[in-house]
């Protein structure tokens, strides 16, 4: 198919689609642009973002206080290629929270949609013995229902610096539509370092309708 083809978001101004790289800038995966986050990491412990001309942005809370080192905390992760590396640039960084990040879509059409997260471990690696004892479980909550409980990336994906989409089927009624990531106090926190805990999500991607999946699904290979 000649050219580029920009998937389409918006019917009349109503928004049926969205896709963010988390943590990262903005990346062409297939036919499929994933938003970035445009600069703004920094170590504040609490903050709110929104896209600008775009319809998402999210809340983070926490802060890692017990790592001794505010001035080094890291709310976005980075592979390392040198390690072992992904099998896609959506998954080379990813953003991170040391209690709740909430992702929210706005100014949808209100229906069906379905809600795929992508994940990938890329800070406890199974090549660095120190790391690979690391657990990392969180909840996934979707419209405030929680969907999955102690969910651990590496035990879904078989290994770290593996990728794992997950999708969700959800309903929006209210023109938003609400992800939210919330550390519940399980899993490591001193290894390998003290600090090292909290969730993590590389990309979101939402469509609206059965339509709408399967344009999505054309223009990108997901690996379920």
């Amino acid at each position: 198919m000649p050219g580029d083809i920009s998937v389409p978001k918006m019917y009349d101004s109503i928004i049926v689609s969205f896709h963010i790289n988390c943590g990262g800038q903005d990346v062409n995966i297939g036919r499929i642009l994933y938003e970035g986050e445009e600069y703004i990491e920094s170590n504040a412990a609490a903050r709110n973002y929104h896209r600008r001309g775009s319809n998402w942005g999210f809340s983070s809370t926490g802060d890692f206080m017990d790592d001794h080192n505010f001035n080094d905390d890291k709310y976005t992760l980075r592979s390392n290629p040198d390690i072992s590396p992904v099998v896609s640039e959506l998954y080379t960084t990813a953003r991170r929270t040391p209690l709740s990040i909430t992702y929210y879509g706005y100014c949808l059409e209100n229906g069906d949609y379905t809600v795929r997260l992508h994940f990938a471990e890329i800070q406890f690696t199974d090549e660095i013995p120190s790391y690979k004892v690391a657990r990392r479980v969180f909840d996934i909550y979707i419209q405030g229902k929680r969907v999955k409980q102690d969910f651990n990336i590496k035990e879904a994906a078989n290994g770290s610096n593996k990728d794992i989409t997950i999708p969700f089927n959800t309903t929006v009624t209210d023109r938003t539509l609400e992800i939210r990531l919330y550390w519940a106090g399980r899993g490591s926190t001193v290894i390998p370092r003290r600090g090292d805990y909290g969730p993590i999500i590389s990309a979101i991607s939402v469509c609206s309708g059965m339509l709408h999946v399967l344009f999505c699904l054309l223009f990108e290979t997901y690996r379920l």
